[in-house]
This record gives C-alpha cells, sequence and structure tokens, in this order.
C-alpha cells in the first residue's frame, strides 16, 4: 500500500513555507505522494449541503484555498520523486483543452510524477460562479474526460460534443507518462463508480466509506468495467482518508494501522491522509503526525 499526504495550501496555516516544509518532509519520509484539492469559494449563504459531514457544512478550514495546479507546479520544482496529485479537482469548473494543457505541462516539468484526481463537483454556488449548470454535471464530465484523453494521445485531436468542441488541431506538448497522467475518479456515488469503471485509472472515494462497503463496491466496478470492455485489473481501489482530530491530537497508532489493514484486505492500494479536515492542523502538528505515520504506521503496513 502507498500512503500519501495533503498539502497545506488551505486555512488559517496556508502559506509558501507550511507548503514546501510538508512536501519536502513527505519525500525524506518516504511517503509516495502528496495532494491538493479544488475549493473556488466558501458561500455566506450556500445552497448545497457539504456531503463530507452529517452537518452539510463546509468546514471553516476551506475559506482559504490555493488553487491545486499552481501549488503542485511549485512543489514540482522543490522536490525530486514524490508523485503530486489532484484530490479532487471538479471537472466542469475548467475547460478539458485548459486542464489537459496545465495537466500535461506539469507532468512534463516533474518528470512523469502528476496523478490528475477528477470529481464531479457538488457545490451549486461555485457552479454557478463559472457560469455552469449543476444539473449537467455527471455527463460533462464523462465528456470532459473523453476530451482530456483525446488531448493527450490524437496527433491530431478532433471532437464535437455536447458540451465540447475541439477543432482539428495539433496539441503539444504531450504529458511525459505514456497515455497521459493516471486519472484517479473522485466519489462515493454510484454514478463515480460507473466512470471510474468507464475511464478511470482508479476509484478514489473519501473514508466515509468503510472498508467493507468499499470492497463491496470494487467488486461492483470491477463488474462495470468488464462490461465497459475494460480490464478490471487496471482500475485500482484508493483512499482519500479526511483524518479525524484524533490523528492529529491523540495519535495511536494502532488503531490507525488496524483501519489500513482492514483497507488494504478490502484492496485499496494508495491513501491519501489530510491532516487538515475537519480541523486544521499547526505546521508543527502536522510535521510530528508526519513523522508518527511515517515510523510507527507506514513502516508496518
Amino acid at each position: 500500500m502507498q500512503v500519501g499526504i495533503a498539502l497545506p495550501h488551505f486555512g488559517p496555516a496556508a502559506s509558501p513555507k507550511a507548503i514546501l516544509d510538508v512536501a519536502r518532509q513527505a519525500e525524506a519520509l518516504r511517503f509516495d505522494s502528496v495532494w491538493a484539492l479544488d475549493r473556488l469559494l466558501w458561500p455566506l449563504q450556500p445552497t448545497s449541503r457539504y456531503p463530507g459531514n452529517r452537518e452539510g457544512r463546509m468546514p471553516m478550514v476551506m475559506q482559504n484555498t490555493y488553487d491545486p495546479f499552481t501549488v503542485l507546479t511549485f512543489v514540482a520544482a522543490s522536490t525530486k520523486k514524490i508523485l503530486l496529485g489532484t484530490s479532487v479537482v471538479v471537472a466542469s469548473y475548467r475547460s478539458p483543452l485548459v486542464v489537459a494543457k496545465m495537466a500535461a505541462t506539469l507532468d512534463l516539468l516533474s518528470g512523469g510524477r502528476f496523478i490528475l484526481g477528477l470529481g464531479a463537483g457538488w457545490s451549486a454556488d461555485e457552479f454557478t460562479s463559472v457560469n455552469q449548470r449543476i444539473a449537467d454535471r455527471d455527463d460533462q464530465t464523462d465528456e470532459f474526460l473523453k476530451v482530456i484523453k483525446l488531448l493527450w494521445t490524437a496527433d491530431e485531436p478532433c471532437f464535437e460534443g455536447r458540451f465540447y468542441r475541439v477543432p482539428k488541431s495539433i496539441f503539444l506538448p504531450k504529458p511525459l507518462q505514456k497515455a497521459g497522467p493516471p486519472i484517479w475518479i473522485g466519489g462515493n456515488s454510484e454514478r463515480a463508480i460507473r466512470r471510474a469503471a468507464e475511464f478511470g485509472n482508479a476509484w478514489h472515494p473519501t473514508n466515509r466509506i468503510g472498508p467493507s462497503r468499499l470492497a463491496e463496491q470494487m467488486g461492483h466496478l470491477r463488474a462495470l468495467a468488464q462490461k465497459a470492455g475494460r480490464d478490471p485489473d487496471d482500475i485500482a481501489a484508493t483512499l482519500r482518508w479526511n483524518a479525524s482530530p484524533s490523528l492529529t491530537q491523540n495519535f495511536v497508532a494502532e488503531e490507525v494501522l488496524q483501519r489500513l489493514q482492514q483497507y488494504k484486505e478490502a484492496g485499496v492500494r494508495h491513501v491519501c491522509f489530510d491532516l487538515n479536515i475537519p480541523q486544521p492542523s499547526s505546521l508543527p502538528v502536522m510535521l510530528r503526525t508526519m513523522e508518527a505515520l511515517a515510523q510507527h504506521v507506514i513502516r508496518r503496513i
């Protein structure tokens, strides 16, 4: 099992220094990856419920969020081997042509280290702010994926769809990774599972789904992949672990290790820990927690 850490690019502790300190520490401790999420707004009178907690309220820590692509490019210049991923960006917030260009460039500049985590989104307010219809998000995300894959692989891509059109063109640079960066499909919904089966290199739910349910849904995903003419073994199970406060305040290695082992047995191959959700962590706490994870958990998993 590979293990990554989310960068402190949002919340009161977010800063260039904090981002680089965590990225360099992650690489030194032999974490496998670092991650950045996508947040455009923190609406004062939200019209959508946040799906990440029972209250439906977006965490206060997300009020200040740096752009994920910019953050990962910044980190790429100061690291050598660690993987760089989005967990996750929302497809409809940006043109697939723009994302394909940013992702290909980042992949090249980082030496082939980029992973594109992608989701359909949930915030009606953010969709309104980018002049998109939230009602179209699922069909639009599927079409987005078709376009981005075409741009990365075709010599003279051309696309005519419901949401996107690309005239026959040269699209360069291509990503360094063959066929483009791996695409991880975020979301716990049935539609996300179907999307991962058809388009993804991995399914990337959050730890709101328990190990047994994840294993059950992976069986369903594999059946969908086979039906779509894909090899189910080409689609990995991954996980975004939005850590509870106990992970940073009262770290109990055995409890974390036991839970990780359950996810590993369920088929999870890569876990991203976010130490700033639901509550922010200071930089010293993050660094101490990372060291504890590396010493007492990662080496044993």
